[in-house]
């Protein structure tokens, strides 16, 4: 646990020496590799399947039963309550857990829709693993120093912003210029606030003919921001086995 403790200490430190809303720099971004997960679901009984990215959420308090969870509405399609095994993670060690919920807006008509927040079976998760969500306001509209993490990729010096291109999003819809690929939908947007990496969006994918910019969900305190501390309460009052 020493040795878990001076890597956040470290990281920490990194971090505060940079500015907030800054350039991300590479060697703090590579280092929160461990907060991004595989999110895995099976098609029905058949052997096709999708594999998505999500990353690791801080909060709702020390005491942790469960992992809060934040990636795409598309990257879960396939969960179903009554088998949740058609979707499970896999975190950075290779290890798998079970999910017991998948929560995420119905429908999902619409770009700024394409979020969900999952909570696993068990706590795997080491606290410094577990990273804090950079809350957005109605209205923001500056332009954001971002890096874009997945398990096996890594784009720093990007900028999130808005884009009177994207009609369907309303406040939580952003572009962003990291690339994107098959397999990094879910996959953190992170940023320095308050000296510390945090998420400020989970990328969705590539738009066709936006000159290589891609969809990013960011998140708001209102109905995104009320389910995720509900998550993160009950990940902490679920009774152990």
């Amino acid at each position: 646990m020493f040795g878990y403790g001076l890597i956040a200490w470290m990281l920490t430190v990194a971090a505060a020496l940079a500015a907030d809303g800054g350039p991300v720099p590479r060697a703090i971004a590579e280092n929160a590799s461990a907060s991004v997960v595989d999110v895995i679901c099976r098609v029905g009984t058949s052997n096709r399947g999708s594999r998505s990215r999500g990353v690791l959420l801080a909060g709702g308090g020390e005491l942790r039963r469960a992992e809060v969870i934040l990636t795409t509405g598309h990257g879960v399609r396939y969960y179903n309550s009554s088998q949740p095994r058609q979707c499970w993670i896999v975190d950075a060690s290779g290890q798998s857990h079970d999910i017991i919920s998948v929560i995420r807006p119905q429908g999902m008509n619409s770009s700024f829709e394409d979020w969900a927040i999952i909570l696993t079976a068990d706590d795997f998760a080491h606290p410094e693993w577990r990273l804090p969500i950079v809350w957005s306001t109605m209205g923001e509209s500056a332009p954001r120093s971002v890096a874009l993490l997945g398990r096996d990729h890594l784009s720093t010096g990007c900028t999130l912003r808005q884009s009177e291109r994207i009609s369907d999003g309303g406040e939580r819809v952003r572009v962003h210029d990291c690339g994107s690929r098959h397999g990094l939908s879910g996959a953190p947007l992170l940023t320095l606030e308050e000296g510390r990496l945090s998420v400020i969006g989970v990328n969705v994918g590539r738009v066709t003919g936006f000159d290589g910019q891609s969809i990013a969900v960011v998140f708001d305190e209102g109905l995104i921001g009320s389910t995720v501390e509900g998550t993160l309460q009950r990940a902490a009052e679920i009774a152990p086995d």
